[in-house]
């Protein structure tokens, strides 16, 4: 049997919970192109890259014919009021928010052989909007997957297919928000903006228009221009090189106090959407309780921008930041779902005003939640598209969470999906009991195509722990992350080599969607012999031949999973003993690199084996070797009874 369990890794999913206590007991200690027309609706996506990183230009837009005809049915006005009184009557009272955020492991296709499980034996409560994420920079390669098969869809482009990972840290090597970041190459600008809560800032070298094969990158702390003379911090970037790279400033960070955060609804209030309005209404308190008891407490600011379309009573309306809940609450009020019924809707005018319009902090966090179940009208001609708003709130450092609702089809999945990547956050849809993926277009059905890369929770413990994500970001208290792995265990009716073969067939997808680099169907894999660590516990198998039978068993799942094109490794002892290498040294990435490059690999799985009392724990890596950079990693509990 195989499970797996914690973070967004893996194709079958382990039952896990996450207690994060309720409310009181929240405490984090706190340190201080315009108008360019849709591809497909237009333009044909970037094509993998066949080798490393060579680089490419963006493909240029084209004239597009307006979307297909072919839309989802109509959306019938108040089709969901029933589901909306019953959640409504099943909120409890709000006056006592004791509230605790739960996490559960979503299941993927059925799969005989792979079941979930739960470690705290717990369950998360029914009642309330359900909700699952993904999140596409962390399940990067399989975004990119994701946006190739389904280019037909009406979009615009946002050309991330290149990616390079830049981290601005203090003297003390902590995340610096709001730093100033500029990409220069052949004396021009071809990037700039400020770094996220947690210092980081994508460069995307295909939204460049440059063939440049080098950058310098200059940063400097916040509120200082990264341009301005003697104040800022460089480092030289290969294109071609690491898919990461850190800056490191003079000195300690300092964060506002108190940290303002700005929490944006951008809110699609046709009349489909009256069950999330309505829950939205019933846990804005819990949400607004559960972020201001974080100590020291931060200034919260709630903001919204309501929005349907043309014909109906308004197309925007802006509600202005306020700290004032009682405030927000009455406007919130007023907010009915009523019009529409002719999906597509009027995003991109709301995304105008959200960016534009609201007067964003500038010193602190600031994040959007664009919450709808239609896909946004591409037809209207308007300059202001989502790829300029996604554009301009990555400069500024807006991150912008998209929430998928009942009835939402591919054509908003896909546009709601590039927004929150290119801006950091998250893609979340509401879930009605399906497990795996959705082609949306329906009530009770959202479109995902995550795979099983998801979590899901209540919608409302949702907003509230990624605001809390990023407050904790500019803590010295390290974000608690729950260890994410696979799991196998012995069962009756299935053999021990085919129980093997399904964890490891898990763990490679694991390693291949979550990719920090594109990978072509075609790049060479070489799966590495494991090495057995210093350490581990006497069994009735010496050590390494415990590690050599895993590694065997490793290397028939890659030959079947077809992700890459495996690489024979027969001399591989003639190149260790050319490099002077042992086999355990191939668990340093750099040494192992060495050898894969004689092996003529692009990429190495690599890894190590522990035996502890009561199971086998593997720690695999994929490696990318002309740079000896770690792409993604994954780790492997084996139940002892299917060791040799």
């Amino acid at each position: 049997m195989v499970g797996h369990r914690g973070g967004l890794l893996g194709l079958a999913a382990v039952a896990s919970a996450i207690s994060i206590v309720s409310m009181l007991a929240l405490a984090v200690s706190l340190s201080s192109c315009a108008g360019a027309p849709p591809s497909a609706i237009g333009a044909k996506a970037e094509p993998a890259e066949k080798s490393a990183l060579a680089p490419a230009k963006p493909a240029a837009p084209t004239k597009a014919p307006a979307p297909a005809a072919s839309m989802p049915a109509a959306k019938a006005e108040g089709a969901k009021d029933s589901k909306a009184r019953a959640a409504a009557a099943d909120i409890g009272d709000k006056a006592a928010p004791d509230f605790s955020l739960s996490e559960e492991r979503a299941i993927a296709s059925p799969v005989a052989g792979v079941s979930a499980r739960s470690d705290s034996g717990s369950s998360p409560a029914q009642s309330g909007l359900k909700a699952g994420y993904s999140d596409d920079n962390e399940q990067f390669n399989y975004f990119v997957k994701f946006l190739d098969q389904y280019k037909g869809v009406p979009h615009y482009d946002l050309a991330i297919g290149e990616r390079i990972a830049i981290k601005v840290v203090d003297s003390e090597g902590r995340g610096v928000a709001n730093a100033e970041v500029d990409v220069k190459a052949e004396g021009k600008l071809l990037a700039s903006g400020k770094t996220y809560a947690d210092g980081s800032f994508y460069l995307y070298p295909l939204e460049t228009g440059s063939a440049a094969t080098e950058y310098l990158v200059e940063a400097a702390a916040p509120g200082v221009t990264a341009r301005a003379k003697g104040l800022a911090f460089s480092a030289k970037l290969a294109r071609g090189g690491p898919r990461s790279a850190t800056i490191a400033l003079g000195g300690p960070r300092a964060a506002p106090a108190p940290l303002p955060v700005d929490v944006l609804f951008v809110l699609d209030t046709t009349g489909s959407m009256g069950e999330e309005i309505e829950r939205l209404r019933s846990t804005i308190e819990i949400i607004s309780a559960n972020i201001t008891a974080i100590k020291p407490k931060p200034e919260l600011r709630f903001g919204m921008v309501l929005y349907r379309d043309k014909d109906d009573e308004y197309v925007t309306k802006v509600v202005p930041f306020t700290s004032d809940l009682e405030r927000f609450q009455k406007a919130l009020d007023e907010a009915n779902a009523d019009g529409g019924g002719d999906e597509p809707e009027d995003l991109q005018s709301a995304l105008r005003d959200a960016i534009t319009s609201m007067k964003w902090n500038a010193d602190g966090i600031r994040l959007g939640f664009i919450v709808t179940d239609a896909s946004p009208h591409l037809d209207y001609g308007q300059e202001y598209t989502y790829a300029k708003a996604a554009r301009e709130a990555k400069a500024r450092a807006i991150k912008l969470f998209s929430i998928g609702a009942g009835g939402l089809p591919l054509e908003g999945e896909y546009p709601l999906r590039q927004i929150a990547q290119y801006t950091q956050g998250k893609y979340i849809f509401l879930t009605y009991g399906e497990k795996g993926e959705s082609e949306g277009g329906k009530e009770g059905s959202v479109s995902h195509h995550t795979g099983s890369n998801f979590s899901t929770d209540k919608l409302e413990a949702i907003v509230i722990k990624f605001v809390r994500d990023e407050i904790a970001r500019q803590s010295d208290k390290p974000l608690e992350v729950e260890e994410a792995y696979s799991e196998a265990r012995r069962i009756e009716d299935e053999s021990r080599e085919d129980t093997l073969s399904k964890l490891f067939m898990q763990a490679l997808h694991d390693l291949s969607d979550y990719s920090s680099l594109r990978l072509a169907p075609d790049a060479k894999l070489a799966v590495m012999p494991l090495a057995a660590a210093e350490g581990s516990a006497e069994g009735s198998a010496p050590a390494a031949a415990q590690a050599e039978y895993f590694g065997s068993q490793l290397s028939l799942a890659a030959s079947k999973a077809k992700l890459f094109t495996i690489v024979e490794r027969g001399n591989l002892q003639a190149i260790l003993g050319e490099l002077e290498l042992q086999l355990s040294g191939l668990a340093d990435e750099a040494q192992a690199a060495k050898a894969g490059k004689l092996l003529g690999a692009d990429f190495l799985v690599t890894g190590t084996v522990f035996r502890g009392k009561e199971r086998y724990e593997l720690f695999l890596k994929l490696v990318r070797v002309e740079t000896a950079e770690v792409l993604s990693a994954t780790k492997a509990r084996v139940d002892l009874k299917l060791g040799l």
